[in-house]
């Protein structure tokens, strides 16, 4: 039992060493939500990296003075991982082979209020 653990382990911590990483490209993040049972928005990998770009968002916003606001609007209202995911979904096909994370930015550029 230990034995599947301890790989899985080791794959874990390879790919998040490997200096050949690549980002995650629209087409793999839905890849992932096909792959589920559950719906997309809760998927719990899903909100994680929509949350982990969320936390990016709000941390340029906060420390970087000398770029424009990412967003106006209150992030309690915007700082949503449903609307989020159900936007790119709606977006998928335009940025199939780009980042994903170009897909969060796209949300705030068209729901940020600025």
């Amino acid at each position: 039992m230990k034995l599947p653990l301890y790989a899985s382990l080791l794959i874990c911590l390879s790919a998040i060493y490997s200096h050949q990483t690549t980002a995650l490209t629209t087409d793999q993040f839905f890849k992932i939500c096909e792959a589920a049972k559950v719906t997309c928005s809760e998927h719990p990998i899903l909100q994680a990296y929509i949350g982990g770009s969320l936390d990016f968002t709000a941390a340029l916003s906060e420390e970087t003075d000398y770029l424009s606001e990412p967003y106006c609007k209150d992030p309690k209202d915007l700082f949503k991982t449903t609307p989020i995911i159900e936007f790119m979904q709606e977006h998928r096909d335009e940025y199939s082979d780009k980042n994903a994370m170009l897909l969060v930015v796209r949300y705030f550029e068209v729901r940020g209020g600025c």
